[in-house]
């Protein structure tokens, strides 16, 4: 595949994977979300690569899924491989170490959840806006972090979070307050891909899915669920008039 929208770097056997849409503030439209699919999918079967750190150029990690994109194509977007792309992140099978910094909302934050290890600078905010226009954020993606209760207290109250409350939260695992994030996080990655690859994968297998019923299912659950929402013929109207009320492009 063509990398259009990522930044690829292998550094003996890590490799760096950098959102690439800074004029967007990395906004996940279908190609992005596509490269991201099949760079996990290729880097699983690869031997070479021991695991991935995820981080993003530009002021911002990702600022959700592109909602412009979304309502041109009448809420395609939404639809487009929602299931096959988040799975495909969230089973995969080697460390994978993410880095924000600025604004991590949305489908970005649940991007960021796929991290095993989740760094963020001091000034990173993360946010799960959806349902300010009335759809349901997946409840999966952080539930892995912080349970089910606190995931459905924090989605029902839809405030911002500093670092510093994610990371008391336990839904990050550090904040960078000195130094490059992106040196730090490979520094992280090393230490986790020094194992085993099989008794990593078993350790993700058992941690997936032992404990809170099958992630594909539960996420299939889910994504069944939004289809109902993306049946209302209102639907698309209130994502179209949330789109205007905020800046994703730079």
């Amino acid at each position: 595949m063509d990398y259009k929208h990522l930044s690829l770097e292998n550094r003996d056997g890590l490799l760096i994977v950098l959102l690439n849409r800074p004029e967007s503030n990395n906004a996940l439209n279908i190609r992005i979300r596509d490269e991201l699919e099949f760079i996990f999918s290729e880097s699983k079967k690869d031997p070479k690569i021991r695991g991935i750190l995820l981080g993003a150029n530009g002021k911002n990690f990702c600022s959700g899924y592109d909602l412009e994109e979304v309502v041109e194509t009448k809420l395609g977007s939404f639809r487009h491989r929602i299931l096959e792309y988040h799975y495909e992140l969230y089973s995969f099978p080697k460390p994978l170490v993410c880095v924000l910094k600025g604004f991590c909302s949305a489908g970005g934050f649940d991007l960021a959840l796929s991290g095993d290890y989740i760094l963020a600078e001091k000034k990173t905010f993360l946010f799960r806006p959806e349902i300010r226009f009335g759809g349901p954020p997946l409840i999966t993606t952080l539930a892995r972090k912080v349970g089910p209760s606190k995931a459905l207290s924090l989605t029902l109250l839809g405030d911002p979070l500093r670092s510093q409350d994610a990371l008391e939260l336990g839904i990050i695992d550090e904040v960078v307050t000195e130094g490059d994030s992106l040196t730090k996080g490979l520094k992280i990655l090393e230490k986790l891909s020094q194992w085993d690859p099989k008794l990593i994968r078993a350790e993700k297998e058992i941690s997936n899915n032992f404990f809170q019923g099958n992630l594909y299912e539960n996420l299939k659950k889910e994504f069944d669920l939004f289809k109902e929402f993306l049946e209302n013929p209102n639907f698309l109207k209130i994502v179209s008039e949330y789109a205007k009320s905020i800046k994703q492009k730079v």
